[in-house]
């Protein structure tokens, strides 16, 4: 019962700063509309770092869009890979919504940013991706779909934003009463060997959880950072793997599901060597 108390108090007061967070982020999606789509299709050099910038706020479609994207040729692989590094699902609202980690959320996403640029130039000179060019019809339509977005009803932002909310908060109260149960029993933030947080090895095992395609992982990750279990080097690897539903659309959609598994073996192996990285960087 003590347990139970525990994980119902940490979560409860993430509550409002959650219901606030998503939505500023319903806000955000509708201010940008449909003419961003765009602006990453024009990107060209650029379209790791607006790839990155997209991917780096909270949301569900961003990383599948993507995917679609590179299937038409209208971005690089690079950028494809800045999106899936930048993505961490729902992880920063989570991230925001705990007063312990406040000071954590500012590094996040200058990191997340970071890695998920620089990973797209280095992928683009290593792997040429060939482009299709944007036509004069392809921004007519974009300026008609910005005036589309121009409605913004409250009521049903509100509402959508209460039951992402509520369903965050489920996660987050599940994930603490059993990481409280074993940190308790187990002690396992203290535990030794590969596991442990002063262990290299955890980031490239916490990269491997993150290509689960799910928000429960990327909740479960952060969650795991802030009681102690996981370093931050760690999170900041099996984020960058969380790529989310975009994962399972490239499987999905690809002519080639060898490609597939390729393009997911790569965003791995980026995910877990930033890890480790970081994890000596930080030492």
């Amino acid at each position: 019962m003590e347990l139970l108390h525990e994980a119902l108090h940490d979560t409860i007061i993430a509550l409002p700063i959650l219901i606030v967070a998503f939505v500023l982020i319903e806000f955000i999606e509708h201010k940008m509309g449909k003419k961003y789509d765009y602006k990453i299709k024009q990107a060209g050099k650029f379209g790791p770092i607006i790839g990155a910038a997209l991917g780096i706020i909270p949301q569900c479609g961003f990383s599948i869009l993507g995917v679609m994207f590179y299937f038409q040729g209208y971005i690089t692989l690079g950028t494809l890979m800045a999106i899936f590094l930048a993505t961490s699902d729902e992880a920063l609202p989570v991230l925001i919504s705990n007063p312990q980690a406040a000071d954590k959320v500012i590094p996040f996403i200058i990191i997340k940013f970071s890695v998920a640029v620089l990973w797209g130039y280095v992928v683009d000179l290593l792997i040429k991706t060939k482009t299709v060019e944007i036509h004069d019809g392809d921004m007519e339509l974009a300026a008609t779909d910005e005036c589309l977005t121009e409605h913004f009803d409250l009521k049903e932002v509100l509402l959508h934003s209460f039951k992402m909310s509520l369903k965050i908060f489920a996660y987050m109260f599940i994930i603490n009463v059993v990481l409280g149960y074993l940190i308790e029993t187990f002690h396992i933030d203290e535990t030794v060997g590969i596991l442990s947080k002063t262990s290299f090895v955890q980031p490239a095992l916490v990269s491997l959880v993150g290509l689960i395609p799910n928000c429960a992982i990327s909740v479960g990750i952060i969650q795991g950072f802030t009681l102690g279990v996981l370093s931050f080097s760690s999170a900041i690897a099996g984020l960058s793997a969380n790529a989310g539903l975009g994962l399972l659309y490239l499987v999905k959609e690809s002519k080639s599901k060898l490609d597939a598994f390729k393009i997911i073996g790569l965003l791995y192996l980026i995910s877990a060597v930033t890890g480790i990285l970081l994890f000596f960087l930080m030492k």
